[in-house]
């Protein structure tokens, strides 16, 4: 019993279904032919709506134009039921099939769109080289290619032809075989049906040089220095006030750099070089090798990555447009000059122990009267809290609080006016030069601050210097000679004043 339960055992665990198994492949084979029939009807109707798109090309008045798109329709209809064909038997996988297929249909159907809108495009383009306004005006570029894809469209010269290899569109133009006389053939010139298209669509903008001049120009700002200067009489001077921001510390780099900026496209110095400046230094015109044309040639060679010409200058042809759109720009920049004329004051030579009508020593009266102005200038810097504006690095700061101190001193007060000459608004360290005159406008004295420092021995230095330049200048006009009879020293206690910063 045991041996034969063993064996049944087996045979059950052995058994196949026929039956089951039949059926599913029969199943499965129904299910491929359905879906061969299917691509079958899909490729057909596909088929259909594009040879009823050939047999919709475009017409009209014009023979050659008619008989030239005729042929083409034709040939691609016999493209069409070929790739079928080759399809169906077996000879083309469906992959490769799809994509010729799509090749054709793009190419149709971009070539159709160049004929149906040449002469729109041509009297669009026409309309923008000849138009005033910068923002809707092209460079030459744009009507050079327009005229290189009207060979093409030359229907007498031209064929439009179907790659046997991948059925891309393609139209090349006819010339004379030499081994066949009075036989036209295809020569060397084709170009993609796309590409014809892109032309007909893309535009190369006009670069507007003086609007950009005009910003950058704009940008600099103004830039302003000013010098003592001598006259030619020695008994007058000049305070000579330049504004030139080509003066100005960076300003080669900056320039340089909104050149760069305007030049990151190219584009924008072949419009400088055909639109604005036309012809070279050696007066050839700039054209484009696509022109065909003699002179100055700009090369243009094809992008296959955005399917376009893009320029390829020489050297000299870009530091020509650089130069071109530099002097565009200075020449918007203003540079003036101002000359602000003063009576130099001149000492008397008296004998040194000449004595004031009211007697005394002139040289104790000036001491004095520096002394004093060191006391009340000591007084205003205790007031402030040692906030006195000796010790700023600032033009006009220093100025009001010197004029401060020396308008509230009797031997000063209101004999003497504090103007200040910056060299730039908003750049204090360039120039601030700080001028003392009389009511007259005589120069008395200048201080550049820059070149004075900004410590506290420093301040004190210049208002002892100021002090003694004032005191004796009053005394030489009250009385002529005085300066002289003090050998020159500018004495006056200015040590004692101690400025807190």
């Amino acid at each position: 019993m045991a041996t034969y339960y063993k064996f049944a055992e087996r045979d059950a665990d052995s058994f196949v279904n026929w039956a089951e198994i039949g059926k599913g492949l029969t199943d499965m084979l129904q299910e491929q032919v359905k879906i061969r029939e299917d691509k079958r009807t899909a490729i057909d109707k596909v088929t259909r709506e594009n040879l009823k798109s050939l047999s919709e090309s475009p017409t009209g008045d014009h023979t050659s134009l008619n008989t030239w798109t005729l042929e083409y329709a034709d040939n691609a209809r016999q493209a069409i039921l070929l790739q079928d064909r080759l399809l169906k038997s077996g000879a083309l996988k469906l992959k490769d099939y799809t994509v010729m297929r799509q090749n054709l249909n793009d190419g149709t159907d971009e070539l159709f769109s160049v004929i149906k809108n040449y002469q729109n495009a041509f009297k669009e383009k026409r309309d923008r080289m000849i138009s005033n306004d910068p923002a809707n005006k092209s460079q030459a570029l744009e009507m050079d290619l327009m005229a290189y894809s009207e060979m093409f469209g030359d229907f007498s010269k031209s064929k439009a032809m179907i790659d046997p290899n991948n059925f891309m569109v393609n139209i090349g133009i006819m010339e004379p075989d030499p081994e066949n006389k009075g036989v036209m053939k295809v020569g060397k010139q084709i170009a993609p049906s796309s590409f014809l298209k892109k032309i007909q669509n893309t535009k190369v903008d006009y670069f507007d040089s003086n609007a950009a001049a005009e910003t950058v120009s704009k940008s600099f700002g103004s830039f302003i220095t000013s010098t003592i200067a001598d006259q030619e009489n020695k008994l007058q001077g000049r305070v000579v006030t330049i504004e030139d921001v080509r003066k100005r510390p960076g300003y080669e780099e900056a320039i340089e750099d909104e050149l760069d900026s305007f030049f990151s496209n190219p584009f924008n110095m072949t419009s400088i070089l055909t639109n604005d400046l036309v012809k070279d230094k050696n007066g050839k015109s700039y054209v484009s090798n696509i022109s065909g044309k003699d002179g100055n040639v700009i090369e243009y060679v094809f992008d296959p990555q955005t399917n376009y010409y893009k320029p390829n200058l020489t050297a000299d042809q870009v530091q020509a447009a650089r130069d071109y759109m530099r002097r565009k720009i200075e020449q918007r920049l203003d540079i003036k000059t101002k000359e602000d004329p003063f009576n130099k004051p001149q000492p008397q030579v008296v004998k040194g122990d000449d004595k004031p009508s009211g007697g005394g020593n002139i040289q104790a009266m000036k001491q004095g009267a520096k002394d004093e102005l060191v006391k009340n200038a000591a007084q205003i810097q205790q007031e402030s809290g040692g906030k006195l504006a000796f010790s700023y690095n600032d033009a006009v700061g220093t100025a009001e609080s010197l004029e401060q101190v020396f308008s509230s001193s009797p031997s000063t007060a209101g004999k003497y006016k504090f103007k200040t000459k910056n060299s730039h608004p908003d750049d204090v360290k360039n120039g601030n030069l700080m001028v003392v005159t009389d009511n007259n406008d005589n120069l008395v004295a200048s201080y550049d601050l820059i070149k004075v420092p900004t410590s506290i021995e420093g301040r004190q230095k210049l208002f002892a210097d100021l002090a003694g330049k004032l005191i004796d200048y009053d005394f030489e006009r009250q009385f002529p000679g005085s300066y002289l009879s003090t050998g020159g020293q500018q004495s006056g206690g200015a040590s004692q004043f101690n400025p807190k910063p």
